[in-house]
Parts: C-alpha cells; sequence; structure tokens
C-alpha cells in the first residue's frame, strides 16, 4: 500500500513539474506577442520599449522577430531589425537561415541584420561562400561587401589558408569591398564646388 502511495505521489509531482514548466513558457510566449504587436501597433515610444524587451528575451524571441521581418510595414519590420541586431551573435545563425528564405523582405533584412552585427557574422558568412547554395552565396556576399573593410583581413586569410574556399566568389566579394570603398572615397572627396560647376565625375 505504502508503495502504491508513493507511485502515486511521485506521479503527482511529474505531473506538476510538467504543468508549471508549460505554464511558465506559454507566460513567456505570451509576453513576446504581446511585445510583437506593440512592435506592430503602438506608438513610436511603445515600439521602441518592445524592441529593447524583445532583444532582452534573446533567443526565444527570435522566431516571432523573424516574421515580422515579412511585413510590408517598414516600420514594424525596422524595429523588429533592431531588436535583432541588438541581440548579436546569437541572431547570427537565424538570420544566415533567412538568406534563403522564400521572402524576398525577409532576405533582404537578413543582410542588413548581419552586415550591423558586425564581427560575430564574419567567420560564419565566409563559411557560406564555401559552402551555401545560390541563394545563401548571394546573401552573404552581399552582407561581407556593406561590411567593407573590416571583413578584408579575413576573407584574405581564407583566400589564402583554406584549400576548400570558393575562391571564386571570395576574390570576387574582396574585388567588390575595395571598389566601393574606392567609390567612396572619390565622392568624399567630390567638393560642393565641384558639384555646382557640373564637374560630377567620380
Amino acid at each position: 500500500m505504502k508503495i502504491f502511495r508513493i507511485s502515486v505521489l511521485l506521479s503527482l509531482l511529474l505531473i506538476i513539474s510538467l504543468f508549471a514548466g508549460c505554464t511558465g513558457e506559454n507566460s513567456g510566449d505570451s509576453e513576446i506577442s504581446g511585445y510583437i504587436e506593440s512592435l506592430k501597433s503602438g506608438t513610436q515610444e511603445d515600439k521602441k520599449k518592445a524592441a529593447e524587451a524583445l532583444a532582452e528575451r534573446g533567443e526565444a524571441a527570435i522566431p516571432q522577430l523573424s516574421a515580422v521581418l515579412t511585413s510590408e510595414d517598414k516600420q514594424s519590420a525596422t524595429w523588429a531589425a533592431v531588436a535583432l541586431t541588438r541581440m548579436g551573435e546569437i541572431s547570427v545563425e537565424p538570420m544566415i537561415g533567412l538568406l534563403s528564405s522564400g521572402d524576398e523582405n525577409q532576405r533582404e533584412w537578413a543582410v542588413n541584420i548581419l552586415a550591423c552585427i558586425g564581427e560575430p557574422a564574419y567567420q560564419p558568412l565566409i563559411d557560406v561562400l564555401n559552402t551555401g547554395n545560390q541563394e545563401e552565396t548571394e546573401g552573404a556576399s552581399l552582407a561581407l561587401i556593406k561590411i567593407g573593410g573590416p571583413a578584408l583581413p579575413l576573407l584574405s586569410l581564407e583566400l589564402n589558408t583554406n584549400p576548400d574556399a570558393n575562391l571564386a566568389e571570395i576574390d570576387s566579394v574582396i574585388r567588390s569591398i575595395y571598389a566601393t570603398a574606392g567609390l567612396q572615397e572619390r565622392l568624399a572627396n567630390t567638393t560642393a564646388s565641384d558639384l555646382a560647376s557640373g564637374d560630377r565625375t567620380v
């Protein structure tokens, strides 16, 4: 009889434990959903606070934030991107996953988020150049070009030391970074008087 009672007690404790765990998870999901709604329909201040709160939630908020990136409402998508960028390194792999998304908005936002995250994304993006499919490779290339000069040392190292590197793609990215940097420099050196005189050659 005592063994039966112990068995029943253990079963009840297990059920209570599982229930408590599920309740906490649902509560967290509900809280995240509330912030997502604020992100979509709140005031500007509400959106800002929601983005900050979602960034603090970390990995648990990434799926719902990623879904917002598909929105045609650019303001909501922008705040979602802000939250994902603030998360830093934990956003890198999920955003790389979106480089091959069937949604164009998601792909574009993923590229920009990865570029804004910066250093934690450098090597994962280079790895995509070597192993990704066409869409992933295109997105990774664009992100690295947007990052520009800071990514060059790792790109050069990969080009010169990895026998399995996608040499053509990496070389193309390096050339594009240098070309973009040159264009930006020429634009920066174009004075207002040059433009006024009609000399717009850059």
